[in-house]
């Protein structure tokens, strides 16, 4: 039963921050060429990652908790590293 609730939550996890985590590095502008970051969303999905994360330890699923708490932390990274490009342009 565990299991099956675990995978249900890790599926539910990709289907919901896989696409987000993707769409939400960057967003291209074609009129102008530019490429801007959302450091925001992208924290707001690690933040959301990182709840995934939590319920899937509770429920003993501790290799999917850890990858989705590195998940997390990549996301963090680029967020970082948006808001540097950002201050440096």
């Amino acid at each position: 039963m565990t299991t099956v609730l675990a995978a249900a939550l890790l599926a539910g996890g990709i289907a919901v921050t896989a696409a987000p985590a993707q769409a939400a590095p960057a967003k291209a502008s074609a009129a102008s060429g530019v490429i801007t970051c959302e450091p925001a969303k992208l924290r707001q999905d690690a933040a959301q990652l990182d709840r995934k994360a939590d319920e899937l330890n509770a429920l003993g699923e501790r290799d999917a908790a850890a990858k989705a708490h590195r998940d997390a932390e990549d996301l963090r990274r680029h967020a970082k590293a948006c808001e540097d490009a950002e201050n440096n342009s």
